[in-house]
């Protein structure tokens, strides 16, 4: 069976606590940006090995995979998201 999947990107702004300004307003300090890779599969008869996360030597951080109702129980549909790269969050246009 081939394997059908694509590629999709989710940012998470790193930051910390607003902290207000004596005008009444509040500030947020943030700093860098995490970008993950997530892989979305739509078809699949293999899943990831243990050996492919973090922790063992992969790049992988998380996976979910389900069992799609086909006769003989070995496809499986779900997705996984990889080690995030830290980027500068100006680029994204978060700060005004």
């Amino acid at each position: 069976m081939a394997e059908e999947f694509y590629v999709g990107t989710q940012y998470k702004l790193r930051a910390g606590s607003p902290m207000p300004t004596i005008g009444g307003r509040f500030v947020l300090h943030t700093f860098l940006a995490e970008r993950y890779q997530i892989d979305n599969y739509i078809c699949t008869d293999s899943l990831p090995g243990s050996e492919e996360f973090r922790g063992q030597g992969g790049d992988f951080i998380s996976a979910n995979f389900s069992r799609l109702g086909v006769r003989g129980g070995t496809t499986f549909q779900g997705k996984v998201t990889h080690n995030p790269d830290f980027i500068d969050e100006d680029g994204l246009g978060f700060n005004a």
